[in-house]
């Protein structure tokens, strides 16, 4: 510090000039006390040493502290939380059983769409996009609630976290752990933003709740609701999803062994025989006792044979764990290569679908009167 301040390092007592500067010193700091001409001559001498005056000091850090509380603005809700809080409690109470933790919770519908949309859809996504999830989830949620549907795991539940029994859910404290403290504070932040903008808001197909299915990517093309399971909704038709470039599930390869293939599909039935056959049979392309017999039009299978027994594309892509139904086959090298395209059944929202069209331009509304035909926005509440 002696380099510094360009000050002797030296006690009082040890010679007359360390006394002679610590006497100035004191005369300084009396007249500081006293407003005279030695702490103007003190502060002159800190600021031709280049050393921080009183006003200057206190100038830099005021400066510091408002750049720490507009980062802080930027990532976290702050005074805007508690307004926040406030509008998400909201909407009627629901009973949700969380299937990780085994416990029912209660809480507001627009609370637990926060968990829900967090849950679903990657957070990054465009804002228009999360608002359509948004409107979804809510819409899906409100079915079941309406319908006195109940959890099969915890009867007194409207509504379970796990995926299969509706739509995921995450609590605050898996989703801090992980995104990490600052990431899960931006993320919810938008989340957060695209609930509010859309609280209240439903899809009514004639005035009536839709079941509004929605999956990761379709690979280019949706699929009609009766063509994976067995009712014909009118607003669940199959339509074009062009803009699914950034999905990283556009197309993946799946290799099995035709011993894996076996064991997996032996404890499946077998189709049923009344299924029709569409054209697109692709017999005696490598082995007429593995081949795709018929495919719907959108290009997912529909009849797949193996070892001499049919199976639905649905119940191949369950069995062996494909990403979807929308697969072709070839032998190779003693295997089974399925090339497959999109992810999820493919019927209704195509979340990647959604934001492309998000990062072209379109709203919400665009997006969900695309992938829902026919279907109106309504306010529940």
């Amino acid at each position: 510090m002696a380099g510094r301040y360009e000050l002797p390092v030296i006690s009082p007592h040890r010679g007359p000039k360390a006394r002679t500067y610590h006497q100035h010193l004191r005369h300084s700091r009396k007249g500081r006390r006293r407003g005279g001409l030695p702490a103007e001559h003190l502060r002159r001498h800190r600021r031709d040493r280049g050393l921080p005056t009183g006003g200057l000091l206190a100038r830099s850090l005021l400066a510091v502290f408002l750049g720490v509380v507009l980062v802080l603005a930027l990532i976290w809700p702050g005074p805007r939380r508690e307004q926040a809080d406030e509008a998400v409690r909201s909407g009627p109470t629901i009973r949700l059983w969380d299937h990780s933790s085994r416990q029912l919770l209660e809480m507001p519908l627009e609370e637990y769409l926060l968990g829900v949309v967090a849950a679903e859809m990657p957070a990054n996504m465009p804002l228009e996009a999360l608002k359509a999830q948004a409107v979804a989830a809510r819409t899906l949620a409100l079915r079941a609630l309406y319908s006195g549907a109940r959890v099969v795991e915890e009867p007194r539940a409207n509504l379970s976290s796990d995926y299969r029994a509706g739509q995921a859910w995450k609590s605050t404290a898996v989703l801090r752990k992980q995104w990490g403290i600052l990431l899960y504070q931006w993320n919810m932040y938008r989340i957060r933003k695209a609930v509010q903008a859309t609280a209240g808001i439903v899809l009514t197909y004639n005035g009536q709740l839709i079941f509004p299915a929605f999956h990761s990517t379709s690979g280019g093309m949706t699929e009609n609701s009766e063509n994976y399971w067995s009712e014909a909704l009118p607003y669940l038709r199959s339509v074009i999803s062009p803009h699914e470039d950034r999905s990283p599930y556009r197309e993946q390869v799946v290799r099995l062994s035709p011993a894996d293939v076996r064991a997996r599909l032996a404890a499946v039935a077998t189709a049923p025989s009344g299924l029709s056959t569409h054209p697109g049979s692709e017999s005696g392309r490598q082995n007429s006792q593995i081949r795709v017999i018929s495919r719907y039009p959108s290009g997912r299978v529909n009849l797949f044979e193996f070892e001499g027994r049919v199976y639905t594309g649905r119940q191949v892509r369950e069995a062996l764990n494909l990403p979807s139904s929308w697969f072709y086959v070839t032998v190779e090298g003693g295997q089974l290569t399925f090339r497959v395209k999109g992810y999820g059944h493919g019927v209704g929202l195509s979340q990647y679908g959604a934001a492309g069209m998000a990062e072209r331009g379109s709203k919400y509304q665009e997006i969900l009167a695309h992938y829902y035909q026919g279907t109106t926005l309504a306010r529940a509440y």
